[in-house]
């Protein structure tokens, strides 16, 4: 494998400096060439951030971020979001260095918070995906169980979990896998592992006792999908028991809607699944905002509200675990029968209070 030193950081000189990306022309093209280039870069200043919902007529409480790698993925998910947050021109995985200063950085956010604070690791990256070679999970999983009021959350579709099994975590990271149906997960979430794989791994997490949560998203309408996650949810709970399940389905913004021609490599399905999609709100300036917002593309609320019903009473067949709805609107909330003013996501420490306002 080449490797390079690259002075000054600039995206431009790394995408430049890499014969894997030379040659690619099309954003597509640069996203997956990307996927094969590591660079590894200094902590800097926002390794360590709050990530505030810019529309807050989408349901999403805000949360602290531990960004230990950015685009850090390698995995090809025809959906995934970061697509477009990173583009053509920063197509690359970057993964932090410096655990020392993060350690610090860290240590100083809980210091002012005063209270516990979660960190979500899974935001710009799969949590476990680079464990092999970042050795992120085992640096940093036992620092956090010596923290008082520090706590670590990891999302993943990985099963690279191994090297994570025998570490004191003492109930201080939580560990969330994003599920879906076999056949979409083999259809759209192009290199991730198997649903069953993934199920392995999570059994093998709750086993060494981290508390586990389950992310079912994007559930897909397709054909047949009632009875295809029905017996998705009746795996997931015959297999593990997770204290908190997220619900979520297809949602795009605006410029990966718009790009919905170009920026899949499954097919067309999805663009047709697409062509009955609108956008979640009427649009509306938001300070500091310029143009107005008008939420993500996706289905109308009814539909919406019904894949989430049905998944929500397929649920309490086996559990009455806390179940919540990824950046939905209030509306939707309140169809399904939920407490939106008790959000319990999975990637919150306990209940979230939200506000209308």
């Amino acid at each position: 494998m080449p490797v390079r030193y690259v002075e000054d950081g600039k995206a431009t000189t790394i995408v430049n400096a890499s014969e894997t990306l030379k040659g690619t022309k099309t954003m597509l093209e640069k996203i997956l060439a990307g996927k094969k280039v590591l660079y590894i870069a200094p902590a800097g200043t926002d390794v360590v951030d709050v990530f505030t919902m810019p529309d807050n007529r989408m349901m999403c409480p805000h949360f602290d971020r531990l960004k230990l790698a950015s685009n850090g993925c390698f995995y090809q998910c025809d959906w995934c979001y970061l697509k477009l947050t990173y583009r053509a021109a920063f197509p690359f995985i970057t993964i932090k260095a410096e655990y020392d200063k993060i350690k610090d950085r860290l240590a100083k956010r809980i210091k002012e918070a005063g209270s516990p604070v979660i960190f979500n690791s899974g935001e710009m990256a799969d949590s476990l995906a680079l464990e092999h070679l970042t050795r992120a999970g085992r640096e940093f999983i036992p620092w956090f169980g010596r923290i008082e009021n520090g706590y670590l959350f990891m999302l993943t579709k990985s099963d690279n979990v191994d090297d994570i099994l025998d570490l004191s975590h003492n109930g201080h990271t939580i560990v969330a896998w994003s599920m879906n149906n076999a056949a979409v997960s083999r259809k759209y979430e192009i290199g991730a592992p198997a649903f069953a794989r993934r199920l392995t791994a999570a059994r093998k997490v709750q086993v060494a006792g981290y508390p586990l949560r389950i992310r079912l998203d994007p559930i897909v309408p397709f054909n047949g999908w009632k009875e295809a996650y029905a017996d998705t949810i009746n795996e997931i709970f015959s297999e593990v028991s997770p204290e908190r399940v997220t619900l979520g389905t297809l949602r795009f913004e605006k410029g990966f809607y718009n790009m919905r021609h170009s920026i899949f490599t499954s097919g067309p399905d999805l663009p047709i699944l697409m062509e009955d999609m609108e956008p979640m709100f009427s649009p509306k300036v938001f300070p500091g905002n310029k143009h107005p917002k008008a939420g993500k593309y996706s289905f109308n609320e009814e539909k919406r509200s019904e894949i989430f019903r049905f998944a929500l009473n397929e649920i309490r067949k086996y559990s009455d675990c806390r179940v919540a709805l990824c950046k939905e609107s209030a509306n939707v909330w309140e169809d399904v029968g939920l407490d939106l003013f008790r959000c319990s996501c999975v990637c919150q420490l306990d209940y979230a209070e939200m506000s209308l306002n």
